[in-house]
């Protein structure tokens, strides 16, 4: 993380992209888009990943170099909540 910014890798191995990856990635891209409450994401540095190799945890985000297994849309809100309110 430089200065501040978040940075959110996405595995968009097949995988994880099958299980749900492909929604997660939606779902920052409509909550930076609507300026919902995601605060200090607004100015995230978002970018997808080839396989990470943890195919049986998918759908497998990275946050600030933190692996996060087995995230759903619903877990992805709550990572990036907890995480801005840590950093406030």
């Amino acid at each position: 993380m430089a200065d501040g910014v978040c940075s959110i890798q996405i595995c968009m191995g097949s995988s994880c992209f099958s299980r749900g990856n492909g929604l997660n990635a939606e779902l920052i891209q409509r909550m930076m888009s609507d300026g919902e409450n995601i605060g200090k994401f607004s100015s995230a540095e978002i970018s997808g990943t080839l396989c990470e190799g943890l195919c049986k945890d998918g759908p497998i985000v990275i946050i600030d170099g933190t692996v996060y297994r087995h995230v759903t849309p619903i877990v992805l809100q709550d990572l990036l909540k907890k995480r801005d309110e840590v950093s406030a």
